[in-house]
């Protein structure tokens, strides 16, 4: 067999390996780091009560609690201060929300999800500003803002903000 033979046997050859390799080092990628979808919510609602600084009510008479946080509850120190930050946030205001696919309530009813107000992630502001703590479950695939909130979770602990002053 001459070279100019086998110069585009070679070339189909590595074109089809390639083709093929990409899509199963995707899916391998997948595999490690899965995402769980979210669903967003385009309708407005009104936060008509916040009762700490994860849980509000909202105009609709549905319980909504912050998804990947969790904020001081009552008697625990600065459960007043998580509380007035979310109230400054988002009470009598209007927000929107997403939702993760699989994990769209909790065990007590409340509608699980990540909060929006003027175009600010409530539950990241919340982690920033360390009146809330990350929440995440080992079995659980990884969060649609994961990344996010360990990395303000991480600012907020090394500047000895809200929860982590002690």
């Amino acid at each position: 067999m001459n070279n100019k033979a086998v110069y585009p046997i070679l070339v189909l050859l590595l074109m089809f390996a390639s083709f093929f390799s990409g899509g199963y080092l995707e899916r391998q990628k997948n595999k490690t780091i899965p995402i769980t979808p979210t669903i967003s919510i385009p309708q407005k609602l009104t936060v008509t009560e916040v009762t700490d600084g994860d849980t509000l009510k909202l105009s609709t008479g549905q319980t909504f609690r912050l998804y990947g946080v969790n904020a001081p509850e009552v008697k625990e120190p600065f459960f007043e201060e998580a509380k007035a930050f979310t109230q400054n946030m988002v009470l009598n205001k209007e927000v929107t929300f997403e939702q993760e696919e699989n994990y769209q309530e909790d065990k007590f009813g409340r509608t699980l999800g990540y909060m929006f107000v003027d175009g600010n992630n409530l539950n990241l502001e919340l982690v920033k500003a360390g009146w809330a703590k990350v929440v995440l479950y080992e079995k659980r695939a990884k969060i649609k803002y994961q990344d996010e909130l360990l990395t303000a979770e991480k600012e907020a602990r090394e500047k000895k903000l809200g929860v982590w002053k002690k």
